[in-house]
């Protein structure tokens, strides 16, 4: 475990609608059709059976200025400000109850947001005449802009320029740094010279002066507060933010005007309610918390236009909408006694502190379709975790040397994110004025590394005592208004809260460490792989393919004389959208249930049951023959989605298999140009979970070389090699998946030494097995005949070997061949597989399958009390427990990764 996940394993978990009990790392939500896992890396927002409208969302970033954890309602039932407009984003998607800004003022928070590092990690006070941002380096824009994105921002930048006079080009702005259009300001509404900018110009230089202002009835840094300096002529402060408004809606109807091919990023950056505080007079006097609750209001009206113009424009729907303010407000425990209002909500501090009131913010994520309305999350995250999140959405991968402090959120997002497990290492804050005191939040632990406020809140800094406590630590769990130091109480716990802040300031956690037993997707090597087949539909899951693979005639009813399964699935643990009623009886006289592979909730929850017993991840088959437009097309687009989803959700690793199995002379290209679409338009080699093998992305190919029922396959060799030839020149890996006796030209196998030809030019070739030996003694045959000499000259031709093993094999009800056929004997014949390949030198391995029932090879969860009745029948897994073959496959992947011996003797499990 990271040094940094020490000081608690504690975190909230998602809170939505009640859907009835489910494991905690299933998404619960019945939300209708959540091809939501397009979002997760392919970026398209599709229910499933609908052709994908867009690929990836329209993102808005709201950030409002100054505005307090209790100013929203959606935050704080009590709050006397009224913020229907915010409140409306939160019952549209999902509230953040504990997120964190970089920093808590201005300009480290957006530092933070935009480049998904710490503030700390370089020099911001350079802002005032120097970009803080430095040249080439990674923001939001700049990724968008890779995925096609036409990149706006409007409103405060407060990052700094080279500022060499306001009549010269200011160079380092947003322009320079992945924004293709900018109108805003260079800070805040109260820091001198005040000037419009559009791209990197001055709209008017700023000629003309102003006084300072400041407002009797509040302290100095309230109310109508404003610093003197010059302004530009005719410019009107108390105009600023319906101006950016305006401006944003310019943006997104030119947008729309325009005909763009691509997505929208709009990064909305209001200077409010930040000082000074200036309400128009539609809202003066409106709210029951003074000036500053009217012009909070006023901002809420004003995030209410934008809102709007993306309905009435048709692209809400399209559109991933983050609302954050940038740090804590303003207000004091007198303004609270004052107005009845604590815009802090509950919090200790204000902006600048490193309490939390100074840092954490109202968040609020609002993606139709896609993050469930009205949910929740007290996930502990960070507003760095944006970039990361984009980069999943839209397919681009991130080395962990950029974005440094940027962790992936979209699992969250998703409901797919277990609620006992952070999400992120702990958030690291800088406080405000103290800028020595840092403070590090973990599960409930919270640690300052001084004493007092650190920021606005009086006093900013104590000095110790010489027996007192040098910092503070807190448990915000039994103590959210941190008022129990329990520095000197806990020493245990300080010093794991000091070793992790130290490390973080040193050394990043590097994301793919997050995931407990998360896999990695470098190489195939000591790997146990399994094939996934996710081709089973119902005529309910909207696929329109009725019960493809469950019967032999999918229009019909799928009941007794109509089925080509074996074995019946476990469905005990699936929520009740996911289970479809069938024709057949259980003993009990209830309807007997299935699932379907089309339902991302239950790719899932298989994933689950692979993380869980420790099962390295997937082949996903794609068969060659239903690569054409239409509904198999789109049912495979699905599945390939839900897989993407999962295997980021669960830590997996995944590749595309192409069967082509079916096909006829001429069409293996349709192989290859299916692959263009999903590496170059879907991105999909950029998923941190897509499984690499000798540097290079891994695409799979079945059925080179078959000899069947005496003849080859229409499709010739010399298809085959200009396919591998292709994939090879994309900058692929490629793994064929060959006969049995591919090395001798005999048994399955042509009598071309062409194939040999086509097996050199690949990086793994993985022979067919399935039914090629009957028994135990048949194993030990098999792997001294073929895998033995196989591995051998694989290695002097430098070609690694993944040998196939299976648990069983039976096809009555597809057939009327015998039930049970090869017989699966409690797992001894799976595990003599794995022992016999291990010990011919092979060094990976291929389950055939994952969740093939048809012809009884699956090894996912399958009951022991199947369907009953007159003609009826099907396997059970001899009354084992129904998860005793993934438990067996996951210890035979410790077994490749010389965790324990390869010995013939079953393992014995321990519960």
């Amino acid at each position: 475990m990271p040094l940094q996940t020490r000081i608690s394993q504690q975190s909230g978990g998602v809170r939505r609608p009640a859907c009835g009990p489910a494991p905690a790392w299933t998404c619960r939500a019945a939300v209708a059709a959540v091809a939501l896992l397009a979002a997760l890396a392919s970026g398209i927002a599709a229910t499933a059976g609908q052709q994908p409208r867009q690929t990836h969302p329209n993102v808005v970033i709201i950030l409002v200025d100054d505005m307090g954890y209790g100013d929203p309602g959606c935050f704080n039932p009590e709050s006397r400000i009224s913020t229907p407009n915010i409140d409306g984003l939160a019952v549209a998607g999902m509230k953040f109850l504990d997120a964190h800004a970089p920093g808590p003022l201005c300009h480290l928070s957006r530092y933070g947001l935009l480049t998904g590092r710490y503030p700390f990690r370089t020099d911001v006070t350079r802002w005032p005449t120097e970009p803080v941002i430095e040249d080439g380096q990674e923001t939001l824009a700049t990724l968008a802009k890779r995925a096609g994105y036409h990149t706006a921002i409007v409103g405060k930048w407060h990052l700094g320029f080279k500022e060499r006079g306001y009549d010269q080009p200011l160079h380092g702005g947003p322009v320079d740094h992945g924004f293709e259009t900018f109108f805003g300001m260079r800070a805040s509404t109260d820091i001198p010279p005040y000037f419009y900018i559009r791209g990197d110009r001055a709209v008017e230089v700023p000629t003309d002066s102003v006084e300072d202002e400041f407002s009797p009835d509040w302290s100095p840094i309230q109310g109508r507060r404003r610093l003197g300096g010059k302004i530009a002529p005719g410019m009107q402060l108390d105009q600023t933010l319906p101006r950016f408004t305006d401006e944003a809606i310019a943006v997104i109807r030119e947008h729309g005007k325009s005909g763009r091919q691509g997505p929208l990023l709009l990064y909305l950056a209001y200077p409010a309610p930040h000082t000074p505080w200036l309400p128009s007079a539609e809202h003066r006097g409106q709210s029951d918390a003074g000036l500053y609750g009217d012009f909070a209001e006023m901002v809420d009206s004003e995030i209410g236009r934008v809102t709007s113009e993306l309905k009435d424009s048709g692209i809400w729907d399209d559109t991933l909408i983050v609302f954050a303010s940038d740090n804590g407000p303003c207000w004091s425990e007198k303004d609270v006694q004052r107005f009845g209002h604590d815009s802090a909500g509950g919090l200790r501090g204000m902006k600048g502190d490193a309490w939390e009131a100074g840092h954490r913010m109202p968040f609020i994520v609002s993606w139709p379709r896609v993050v469930e309305p009205g949910s929740s999350t007290e996930q502990t995250v960070c507003f760095t975790d944006l970039l990361a999140t984009f980069a999943s959405i839209v397919g681009e991968k991130l080395d962990d040397q950029i974005a440094v402090d940027s962790y992936n959120l979209l699992p969250v997002l998703l409901g797919f994110h277990p609620d006992e497990r952070p999400i992120r290492p702990p958030v690291v804050t800088q406080a405000g004025s103290a800028p020595e005191m840092f403070a590090i939040r973990g599960g409930k632990w919270k640690l300052i590394t001084g004493l007092g406020s650190g920021g606005f809140s009086k006093p900013k800094r104590i000095a110790q005592d010489s027996d007192g406590p040098s910092g503070q630590l807190y448990d915000l769990d039994a103590d959210l208004r941190e008022e129990r130091n329990l520095y000197a109480e806990r020493p245990g716990v300080v010093e794991r809260a000091v070793e992790a802040l130290n490390l973080t300031r040193a050394q990043p956690t590097p994301r793919t460490s997050l995931i407990p037993g998360a896999v990695d997707a470098s190489g195939l090597d000591r790997k146990v792989m399994c094939g996934y087949q996710a081709w089973f539909n119902t005529p309910d899951d909207g696929s329109a393919l009725g019960w493809k693979h469950w019967a032999r005639r999918a229009g019909d009813r799928f009941g007794p004389g109509n089925a080509t399964v074996d074995l019946w699935p476990d469905v005990s643990e699936l929520d009740a959208d996911e289970r479809f009623a069938t024709g057949f009886t259980l003993a009990d006289g209830t309807p007997a249930e299935v699932y379907s592979s089309v339902h991302p909730k239950t790719v899932l929850r298989h994933f689950g049951w692979m993380q869980e017993h420790g099962i390295d991840g997937v082949f996903l088959q794609r068969f060659a023959n239903g690569l054409n437009e239409g509904p198999v097309l789109e049912n495979k687009n699905s599945a390939l989605r839900s897989v993407r989803g999962a295997a980021l959700a669960t830590g997996r690793v995944y590749a595309v298999m192409y069967d082509l199995s079916g096909l006829r002379a001429g069409e293996t290209q349709r192989v290859y140009r299916d692959w263009e679409r999903l590496s170059e338009e879907e991105r999909l080699t950029s998923d941190s979970q897509y499984l690499s093998h000798n540097g290079k992305p891994l695409v799979a190919v079945w059925g080179i070389g078959f000899h069947d029922g005496g003849k080859p396959r229409d499709y010739s060799l010399e298809e085959c090699r200009t396919l591998v030839s292709r994939l090879k020149q994309s900058g692929c890996a490629v793994m064929l998946g060959v006969p049995t006796g591919w090395r001798t030209l005999s048994r399955d196998s042509v009598k071309d030494a062409a194939l040999h030809e086509i097996i050199l030019m690949a990086d793994v070739v993985s022979p067919w097995t399935p039914g090629r030996y009957r028994d135990r003694n048949g194993v030990r045959e098999h792997a001294r005949n073929w895998w033995q000499p196989d591995v051998e000259w694989c290695e002097k031709h430098e070609v690694d070997y993944l040998p196939v093993v299976f648990p069983g094999f039976s096809w009555h009800n597809l057939t009327g061949a015998k039930l049970a056929e090869i017989p699966r004997e409690g797992g001894r014949f799976l595990w003599s597989q794995f022992v016999a390949a291990k010990k011919a030198g092979a060094s990976m391995a291929y389950v055939a399958m994952f969740d093939e029932v048809d012809e009884g090879t699956a090894i996912f969860k399958c009951t022991n009390n199947p369907p009953v009745g007159e003609g009826v029948d099907f396997l059970t897994y001899e009354g084992l427990p129904t998860d005793h073959y993934l438990w067996l496959t996951g210890e035979a992947g410790r077994m490749f990764r010389d965790e324990q011996p390869a010995s013939a003797r079953l393992p014995v499990r321990e519960r």
